[in-house]
């Protein structure tokens, strides 16, 4: 152990006390440099079977070719995981053809906003049905992106224009539709 004045600069990783019986600050390096070795040190080599691997031992070549194994062995796996996802589900093309022979059709919810919208601003239609265009709205609009494609449809309008209706229901039912939009 050597004093150390205040202020003064020791090497990193050094031990450093406060000795209570002179007051002084005092450093030492640590005890591998000394010539001694670090219990804990010896430990964990004799856990890991004393391989001491020298940082310097690769070259950079040979970490390249490591780094590349490995980019392929993960696009293998990740083709491989494709695959088989592919023969367990079928694509939504297929999934459309053999509703169309069902005479069933799918639509997606962009679709059915659409068809919402415009049933709501159909002047044909009756109070019931608008209600009923704007409480299935407000059931599509929970879901973020069908909110953000009710905006850019211009929903915002069809909200607005049944928030100044004369009709209390319109207004309820236009004030949720933009509470879940916004939600």
């Amino acid at each position: 152990w050597q004093s150390i004045r205040t202020g003064q600069a020791v090497p990193a990783g050094s031990h450093v006390r406060l000795n209570l019986q002179t007051g002084d600050r005092e450093a030492k390096l640590p005890d591998s440099e000394n010539g001694k070795s670090d219990p804990r040190e010896e430990r964990r080599r004799k856990r890991l079977g004393k391989v001491d691997i020298d940082s310097n031992s690769f070259t950079s070549q040979e970490l390249k070719k490591a780094l590349a194994k490995m980019k392929e062995s993960e696009k293998a796996e990740r083709k491989a995981h494709e695959e088989e996802v592919r023969k367990k589900f079928r694509p939504i093309e297929q999934l459309k053809e053999e509703f169309e022979k069902l005479n069933v059709k799918m639509e997606t919810d962009y679709e059915i906003m659409v068809k919402l919208i415009s049933k709501f601003n159909s002047s044909a239609s009756t109070l019931d049905e608008k209600v009923a265009a704007l409480y299935d709205l407000e059931y599509y609009v929970h879901q973020v992106d069908n909110a953000k494609d009710f905006l850019s449809m211009g929903g915002l309008r069809l909200v607005i224009d049944g928030l100044n209706s004369t009709e209390a229901m319109l207004k309820e039912h236009a004030a949720f539709v933009l509470g879940a939009a916004l939600s």
